[in-house]
């Protein structure tokens, strides 16, 4: 489009229309929307694409990085709030500590359950 001679906004309407829609914007709204508002939504649209190849190039590189100390230094993996600092809270991701003594209960349980069988 940007070598293409425009010769009237009917024309510029009908060639930016398959671009638009590729970005995102409604095929039937496109056509009460101004210049401006289609132009403004292929631009966003194209800004939300590039942060979310850019979120997975950051993600393919960390993982990249975890492997490296998977294969080459296990004893130094870091931990989930290491290697993603603030993004999980301590305690969301804290193992729940269970009671020793229903834990003892259900392995009894278990266990009676299981010489029943015999």
């Amino acid at each position: 489009m940007e070598n293409e001679e425009i010769k009237n906004l009917t024309e510029l309407f009908e060639k930016l229309y398959p671009i638009a829609v590729e970005n995102g914007v409604d095929a039937v709204f496109y056509w009460d929307m101004t210049y401006g508002e289609i132009i403004t939504a292929i631009e966003g649209n194209q800004r939300k694409v590039k942060q979310d190849i850019q979120v997975q190039a950051s993600l393919v590189y960390k993982l990249g990085d975890l492997l490296r100390f998977a294969f080459n230094e296990p004893n130094k993996y870091p931990t989930l709030q290491e290697a993603f600092p603030k993004l999980f809270d301590d305690e969301a991701i804290k193992p729940k500590q269970q009671d020793w003594r229903i834990m003892k209960e259900r392995i009894s349980a278990y266990a009676k359950k299981k010489a029943g069988r015999k």
